[in-house]
């Protein structure tokens, strides 16, 4: 893999999520290394956010993507949030880096630390992960109910998955009425 490695960024989505759903497909739009694809999909049956993501994968073998980053439609990336984690995939099976968090009091910013993960799920959802990764393991478990991320974190680190930090901000992570951390139904 070269220096450009090939991304799809996946969105699952609510359908009352159309603002957020628009300023987040905007922040992919403007990244200063294009993805081979956005995959937005809008849960409509109230599936639940694993099983939306399971059904995206396949998106990333049809565009034989080397990587899949997640972001959320509630949340934005920076201009340059593929391009720094790229930068940084090249000994790694996961990558992320942290993020300004908007509407709570809430820092979840920290280096990687398996002994700490393994105690409790600290790295949100919007990383780069290898799509082959995803395919060895499984992807997300619809039966974790809320602890999908984690449990792939989780599963991963079991599997001898390398993690890496970039510790500098590239993206915002919103809270508002409807996260699940809320009390309503993140996705």
């Amino acid at each position: 893999m070269g220096p450009n490695p090939r991304i799809v960024v996946i969105t699952p989505s609510l359908p009352e999520r159309a603002d957020f759903r628009a300023e987040c497909m905007a922040s992919v739009a403007a990244q200063t290394l294009s993805p081979v694809a956005h995959v937005v999909m809008i849960d409509y049956e109230r599936a639940g956010p694993a099983a939306m993501l399971n059904r995206m994968l396949p998106a990333c073998w049809t565009a034989r993507a080397d990587w899949v980053a997640q972001l959320a439609d509630d949340d934005l990336a920076d201009p340059h949030h593929l391009e720094l984690l790229a930068a940084h995939c090249a000994d790694a099976d996961i990558v992320y880096s942290w993020c300004r968090v908007e509407g709570r009091s809430f820092n979840p910013n920290r280096e990687f630390d398996e002994a700490a993960l393994r105690a409790s799920n600290y790295i949100p959802a919007t990383t780069m992960i290898r799509t082959r990764l995803c395919t060895q393991l499984g992807w997300r478990d619809d039966s974790t109910h809320g602890f999908e991320d984690w449990d792939f974190w989780l599963r991963a680190l079991d599997a001898g998955a390398r993690f890496v930090c970039v510790p500098e901000v590239s993206w915002t992570y919103r809270f508002h009425g409807s996260n699940l951390s809320t009390g309503g139904g993140r996705i």
